[in-house]
């Protein structure tokens, strides 16, 4: 392989990197919706199971 293919290669690499790495960050910053349904039952049980 030439130089000029193995540089094409990395700014490719580096280009495909950094658009995953914004496209990562917009999704993480997506809120979605929690079902009302969890207010009524709680996370920990109150009482002991059997």
């Amino acid at each position: 392989m030439s130089r000029k293919k193995v540089g094409l290669w990395a700014v490719g690499l580096i280009l495909a990197v950094g658009v995953m790495e914004i496209l990562a960050l917009r999704l993480g910053s997506l809120e979605f919706p929690v079902p009302s349904d969890s207010e009524r039952r709680p996370a920990v049980a109150d009482q002991p199971g059997p």
